[in-house]
């Protein structure tokens, strides 16, 4: 109610392959948009939760999600007024942590390219995203590392005595050995499933992925942090740690994104989406909701023909939308054409 253009209504989506089709602001997106705030509070396509109300609205918007078939006071509520979203289920106000660990969600908004083109914390988010759900205490280790970093970063700034930027290295080094020992083995997982995918394909030779850990690979992270800080530097107080890690994406020795073609580029990342995915469920048991805007484009139609395909053998969820329906008959799929917000099923 109140979201975007979307109609207030209720939609029944299949367990399995969801596929929503229909012209350029139909409201695909918008829906993709919506399970995106309900699974980790936050838009992929805007940093302010107001512009998501109706232009003539009230300013207001509410969503409720049904986890296996939940009713009544067990739905999870999503409600934005006066500037604050509120999340409830059965009465009690959840946070973005309980949002997230309720509606394992992976979601592929139309700046799915960035996860290539944009610099490493989108790349160390994807990582984290799948570790905040097989590694329950890696949330925990995090936030600690996190908020090192920030007071120390603070008392290089200020110029604080060398003891005061110190005591916050023990935190430092033990939640960063532990991050980047969670990042080294989901890595070592994801290559195995990544590469058992794309040795059915010959659209992506010599494809590969690895982890760089935010330092000298012949150096532990103590011996790193001690040699910056012996050679100052302009850039950042604290230039090595895994808040300077990044998941290198390649094709041969190169970056995809100056080797392979665009459409190659999207095979690659809905590859690696689906391979996470398989990675998060064998680990902890459960499929995550895999969702992809505008799946079909910059694709010819034999290589949609081919992810298509990937995409009905993955067992969770799915919801993907395109312009039209697909060539390939899916029979088992659940078809909702998209017009001026509403939701009609086929």
């Amino acid at each position: 109610m109140g979201f975007r253009a979307l109609a207030t209504q209720t939609l029944a989506f299949s367990p399995g392959l969801n596929i929503l089709f229909g012209d350029n602001a139909s409201g695909k997106t918008s829906l993709l948009e919506a399970l995106d705030i309900a699974s980790r509070g936050r838009s992929f396509r805007t940093q302010h939760l107001s512009e998501i109300a109706r232009w003539d609205g009230n300013g207001e918007w509410a969503l409720d999600v049904a986890h296996d078939h939940a009713v009544g006071d067990d739905l999870l509520k999503l409600r934005y007024r006066a500037g604050n979203l509120e999340v409830r289920r059965q009465s009690e106000i959840w946070n973005r942590e309980q949002m997230a660990r309720s509606l394992p969600a992976l979601i592929l908004g139309p700046d799915l390219h960035r996860l290539m083109d944009d610099g490493p914390r989108i790349r160390r988010a994807f990582m984290d995203w799948a570790l905040f759900h097989v590694e329950h205490t890696f949330a925990e280790h995090w936030r600690r590392y996190q908020q090192a970093l920030r007071q120390r970063n603070a008392a290089i700034r200020r110029y604080a005595p060398k003891a005061q930027v110190s005591a916050w290295n023990d935190s430092l080094l033990s939640a960063g050995a532990v991050i980047t020992e969670h990042r080294q083995q989901l890595v070592e997982g994801l290559k195995w499933h990544f590469a058992a995918s794309v040795s059915k394909t010959a659209l992506l030779p010599g494809v590969d992925i690895n982890y760089r850990q935010g330092w000298t690979k012949n150096l532990s992270f103590e011996a790193a942090l001690e040699r910056a800080d012996a050679h100052p530097g302009t850039q950042s107080p604290t230039p090595v740690g895994p808040h300077r890690g990044d998941l290198e994406l390649l094709a041969g020795s190169a970056r995809v994104q100056s080797s392979l073609s665009r459409g190659q580029q999207k095979v690659f990342l809905i590859i690696l989406a689906l391979a996470l995915a398989n990675l998060v469920h064998e680990r902890v048991g459960h499929w995550p909701l895999l969702a992809i805007d505008d799946w079909h484009a910059e694709l010819s139609d034999k290589t949609a023909a081919l992810i298509l395909e990937k995409l009905r053998t993955y067992q969770g969820q799915r919801i993907v939308s395109c312009f039209d329906t697909p060539i390939t008959p899916v029979t088992e799929a659940r078809l909702f054409h998209v017009e001026q917000g509403r939701f009609t099923e086929c």
